[in-house]
């Protein structure tokens, strides 16, 4: 039985040009992919962003540990766009 995604709200990555860079001084400390998202992040600035959103979902084996981990990594960083 196929899931239903009538739920799912469109990340509205297309309203904002995509970052590949901390806008502060152009670097990246990493990036993680969470579900379909990509984020970037820079430690110095503390600041996150959103790389690229994929469409789907990322891979079928997920470490739980790990996602928390960096969910509450991001969750502690401002988020920016342009």
């Amino acid at each position: 039985m196929p899931l239903s995604t009538d739920n799912v709200i469109p990340f509205p990555a297309h309203s904002s040009r995509p970052m590949s860079a901390c806008p502060s001084c152009g670097m990246q400390t990493d990036l993680w992919r969470i579900g379909r998202l990509l984020w970037g992040y820079c430690d110095e600035h503390e600041v996150r962003w959103v790389v690229a959103d994929f469409q789907e979902t990322g891979p079928a084996t997920i470490d739980l540990v790990e996602l928390r981990e960096k969910l509450q990594r991001l969750s502690e960083l401002v988020e920016v766009t342009h």
